[in-house]
């Protein structure tokens, strides 16, 4: 991060906005900011900056209002940056994130902690680095064996307080930076980090100058004595077909695609270095889903057709409905019916399912029927994956997520179908930290937000669900048969007396 210069401030009255932010703490408020001139066209609602806060630290916030009005008791401090174009946050998340602050006795910060992914919040970390103009050799003062050792590693780098302690092989060197910063050696400063990093592949292209048909027989005259590298020439170009298709030279081939058992990376990298192929890095996506779903749609049985029917009647009038299904009895084909519809509508779906339910069957299942329009939210996926997942769904690239509680904070803006597999499932709360929620009921509230429709599913419904569906509240749907005309195991009750 680079700091803004002094002209980046100035501005004039008039010109002066100041921005109320959301930050990852509990202290139940808003922080206000002054926006630097530059940033006065370019920052909006939802957007993330990064603000100093406090004497020493630095943090991502959220944008929660802007406005021109100066705080009365204090003078504000500038946001350092601005980190989006677009917004990471839109209008339904800030009303369900206050919702839930209020509801379950929490801060808006706190909700904000949660909600956003490691991958999008940054890490502040102190760096150290020898001051600018500093010379060892000039100095009046004494130094110790140890400050010697740490002044001569950082010239020309920057370290870290781990990185200064491991170096000394101490644990505690505040004394020795104490006495360095007060001998004017070096600086300490505070450096952001950017956590999401994209996925990144190797792949390879043959250089532009050898493109060319005539250049290109010639290369093959050079390599003749060189089997192993014309081997790995010959290979690319018939994956890659750069006479009558030049155009895809651009993109090349990926690295791992052209090595196998025949050819040796050693031959590839000769190539490289001769500046007959070139490297390069391409951003792929983490989820290897297809492009294309190629699984046929689901065919329903009478019945499943008939509950089918029966929850979209229910929906005309109610906004919740409850699938009361015994196990077996098809109930997962009527949630893929009801999202397929919903989805050639236009809109987004939330699939939510409790931890323990969300298995590798199911989402292999859903990945072939609706291929990459399909995100998969699981708190064992890492933060580079879960940023994935959340810029998918504000890129438009993903409008059906399947996942567990913590999907409910995702950025939808076109949500019409919840869907709460297994409702009376305990997975759904959360016990701690805070907020402490429940995301059966948080899905209800989001669906008011967005006008969409909920449907919850079990086969043992909860015993507040199953009050509700029966109060007329919800809509009540049931599924007494399994599938197929599958016969449910005979229970014996044995007496244990």
């Amino acid at each position: 991060m680079n700091n803004p210069s002094a002209d980046l401030f100035d501005s004039p009255i008039s010109d002066t906005y100041f921005a109320e932010v959301v930050l990852p703490v509990p202290i139940p408020k808003l922080f206000t900011y002054r926006v630097p001139t530059a940033f006065n066209q370019s920052i909006k609602k939802g957007h993330r900056v990064i603000v100093p806060f406090g004497q020493k630290k630095i943090l991502t916030g959220i944008v929660a209002e802007l406005h021109t009005q100066p705080p009365k008791d204090y003078e504000a401090k500038y946001i350092l940056d601005v980190l989006d174009i677009s917004e990471v946050i839109y209008e339904p998340q800030f009303k369900l994130y206050q919702w839930m602050a209020d509801y379950y006795l929490c801060t808006l910060g706190e909700v904000i902690q949660a909600a956003l992914p490691s991958g999008l919040k940054l890490s502040s970390e102190s760096m150290i680095q020898l001051r600018p103009g500093f010379d060892l050799e000039d100095s009046t003062f004494d130094f110790s064996e140890k400050e010697r050792l740490l002044l001569d590693r950082l010239k020309g780098n920057t370290l870290t307080y781990t990185e200064a302690a491991k170096l000394l092989n101490t644990k505690s060197i505040y004394h020795l930076l104490k006495s360095l910063s007060a001998k004017e050696a070096i600086i300490i400063y505070e450096e952001v980090k950017e956590k999401f990093k994209p996925k990144t592949e190797k792949h390879l292209r043959i250089h532009a100058e050898y493109i060319a048909k005539k250049k290109l027989e010639a290369l093959f005259e050079t390599l003749s004595a060189k089997p192993k590298q014309e081997a790995v020439l010959l290979k690319y170009l018939q994956e890659i077909p750069v006479f009558s298709h030049p155009e895809l030279n651009q993109t090349g081939l990926a690295k791992s695609q052209l090595l196998d058992a025949e050819i040796s990376e050693s031959s590839v990298n000769t190539l490289i270095k001769h500046k007959v192929l070139e490297e390069f890095d391409v951003i792929v996506p983490r989820f290897g889903f297809p492009d294309n779903a190629h699984e046929h749609p689901v065919l329903l049985s009478e019945l499943q057709e008939q509950a089918r029917n029966e929850i979209m009647h229910s929906f005309e009038t109610q906004s919740i409905a409850l699938l009361h299904g015994v196990t077996g009895s098809g109930k997962t084909e009527i949630y893929i019916d009801l999202i397929r519809k919903a989805l050639e509508g236009g809109s987004q779906v939330l699939y939510l399912l409790p931890e323990i339910a969300l298995t590798t069957q199911i989402v292999h299942r859903l990945k072939k029927m609706f291929g990459s329009e399909m995100g998969v939210y699981h708190s064992k996926f890492s933060d580079n994956e879960r940023v994935e997942v959340w810029n998918g769904i504000l890129t438009g690239k993903f409008r059906f997520i399947i996942g567990v509680r913590s999907a409910v904070f995702l950025p939808f803006d076109n949500l019409s179908l919840i869907i709460v597999d297994e409702e009376h499932d305990a997975s759904y709360k959360q016990h701690d930290p805070a907020p402490r929620y429940h995301a059966r009921d948080v899905a209800m509230v989001m669906a008011q937000i967005h006008h969409a429709k909920v449907l919850l599913g079990s086969a043992t419904p909860s015993a507040e669900s199953f009050y509700q569906a029966k109060g007329g509240r919800y809509g009540l749907v049931s599924l007494a048969q399994r599938f197929g005309e599958a016969q449910l195991p005979e229970i014996v009750f044995a007496d244990l007396s």
